[in-house]
């Protein structure tokens, strides 16, 4: 009676189960189905679905043989990625766990499976792909997208000896628009002028927003005349297009400046630069006209604010003209200054300090970024290796996304010798969420080498990103710094609060440290003790000072 009890309710656990369970026999038909599996599949029964056979609902035949091998030689499958054709619905992607279980006192052998649908988090991952590559506004490849499809081309041409041409445009008055009619009708003009380029550029061509007003197109394999008439019939496209917004009618020109490649460089970085430098040069010249480069545009009289930082940039690497500013970070249980994050600040000639939102997304956008990361290290790894610092105190260092593939980056921190000796716990790498979910494999590869030297890491910017809770689990952080913008309210938003406490419980629960920014007032201060946040940074904690003054009081 007790076995008889037992089986059914283990019968009622199948039939009740979330997840796809069956028994197939050797042949692949179905033996049993639970109802949901006969779901998952778009089946309206278990008795339906038990007409098919398992392979035929297989949508490759790599997975069908994958299974068959599997099953055949290991007698086991685990956490196996398959993809099945439903009845009447899309493709339903799946984990399979299944093995064989070999049949007793002469009865059929059979195998036994268990289906969970991971078909949302297929499309979540997608959406997240699409996001990470894709201007939102606009649908066109973002920024860096465009900067690593660059990348690849020019590898290629560099391999094959093939030639090309990189567009670089600026609308024309299209601030004016923007302050005058407002930013949502400025979007919608940048919307519907995306548009028109996209219906007017090749299948073959590469266009995309890089931010505000300026676009870019690779155009492979093209010579001078040919990119010529492109651009002209992108010029005219612009030129003609009219949009009507908010029941007015606008229209805009766009100024572009054009490199060809091999002849003009074949680095992105310095073919974006010279672009910019043409396209300035098509501004000066009146606008709405198209500029090829020359280097005569280089001369140090060259227009261009972009072109001036970059000289700027380029002679503070080579004159440390660089500037570290450190702001603590407090330990909320222990009231105690357990961390202080290292900022970047440039001084000019006359002095002054110059703040990094000044000229960081032009070394972004030049390819400097990465060096401007090894500076900061190698000065952040000579403070470390003073011995009179307090063990438990340790500095963080923000990265690029361009370091995170930088294989000088993980030379420089995993072959430190100052390290090896005091240990680098002490040095935390803190990466933006954006940047992670922007190449999750690159930042998964590049925390777990670092990691195996024992080095501690943290997610900035943390809940701005889509995908935040969900890449967690892809992700071997050690602190979530909570983005500011869900703390600087959380006094009078109880949203922001519910949001923030949230975070909290998840990090806990994946033995993860809380550090929320933008702390400027006791009464924030409090809040965050009270939902359980690890640390706080921020004004009322204490502004960012000079490096070098923030050592001399630690030192005493």
């Amino acid at each position: 009676m007790v076995k008889e009890n037992e089986r059914r309710s283990f019968t009622q656990l199948v039939e009740n189960a979330r997840n796809g369970i069956y028994q197939c026999d050797k042949e692949g038909g179905f033996l049993s189905v639970n109802p949901a599996m006969a779901r998952m599949l778009g089946y309206d029964s278990s008795e339906e679905l038990r007409k098919e056979q398992l392979h035929a609902l297989l949508a490759s035949a790599k997975d069908a043989e994958m299974v068959t091998h599997g099953l055949r030689e290991k007698k086991h499958l685990e956490s196996m990625e398959v993809t099945l054709k439903g009845k009447d619905c899309p493709m339903v992607h799946a984990i399979l766990n299944a093995r064989w279980v070999q049949g007793e006192n002469g009865t059929d052998s059979y195998h036994e499976g268990i289906l969970t649908d991971i078909s949302h988090l297929k499309r979540q991952e997608t959406q997240l792909l699409h996001l990470a590559t894709h201007d939102p506004l606009t649908g066109l490849h973002n920024r860096r997208e465009f900067n690593a499809i660059l990348e690849r081309h020019l590898s290629r041409v560099r391999r094959y000896g093939n030639s090309g041409a990189l567009l670089w445009m600026d609308l024309d008055g299209f601030k004016e628009i923007n302050d005058g009619l407002g930013h949502k009708t400025g979007d919608e003009l940048l919307a519907s002028l995306a548009h028109r380029m996209r219906a007017t550029v090749r299948d073959s061509d590469v266009l995309a927003r890089l931010g505000g007003d300026e676009f870019a197109v690779l155009y492979p394999n093209v010579d001078e005349a040919q990119v010529q008439m492109a651009a002209g019939r992108l010029l005219d496209a612009i030129r003609k297009h009219t949009a009507v917004i908010g029941g007015q009618l606008l229209r805009s020109t766009s100024s572009m400046g054009i490199v060809l490649f091999p002849e003009h460089g074949n680095s992105a970085s310095e073919l974006l630069m010279k672009a910019d430098i043409a396209m300035y040069r098509a501004k000066a010249a009146g606008r709405n006209r198209i500029v090829m480069y020359s280097p005569d545009d280089e001369k140090a009289e060259s227009p261009g604010t972009r072109i001036d930082w970059l000289r700027i940039i380029r002679e503070a690497l080579e004159n440390d003209n660089f500037v570290l500013y450190a702001q603590p970070i407090l330990d909320l249980r222990t009231n105690r200054t357990v961390q202080y994050e290292i900022l970047l600040r440039l001084q000019d000639h006359a002095g002054k300090i110059i703040p990094p939102g000044a000229f960081l997304d032009v070394a972004e956008q030049f390819g400097l970024s990465g060096d401007i990361d090894r500076w900061v290290l190698s000065k952040v790894m000579a403070v470390l290796s003073d011995a009179s610092l307090d063990e438990d105190l340790s500095f963080a260092v923000n990265l690029s996304p361009r370091s995170l593939s930088d294989p000088e980056v993980l030379s420089l921190v995993c072959e430190n010798e100052f390290l090896a000796v005091i240990g680098p716990v002490r040095l935390v790498l803190e990466i933006t969420e954006t940047a992670a979910i922007y190449n999750i494999h690159v930042a998964k590869e590049f925390l777990r080498t670092l990691r195996m030297q024992g080095y501690k890491f943290a997610l900035d910017d943390f809940g701005m990103g889509f995908s935040s809770f969900y890449q967690l689990k892809n992700l071997d952080v050690d602190y979530l710094k909570i983005d500011g913008s869900f703390v600087r309210n959380i006094s009078n938003d109880p949203v922001d609060k519910h949001l923030v406490t949230a975070m909290v419980q998840l990090a806990k629960s994946l033995g993860k440290q809380t550090i929320a920014e933008f702390v400027e007032d006791e009464e924030t201060l409090d809040i965050l003790r009270t939902i359980g946040v690890d640390c706080a940074q921020g004004f009322h904690i204490g502004r960012p000072r000079p490096l070098d003054d923030v050592l001399e009081e630690i030192r005493g």
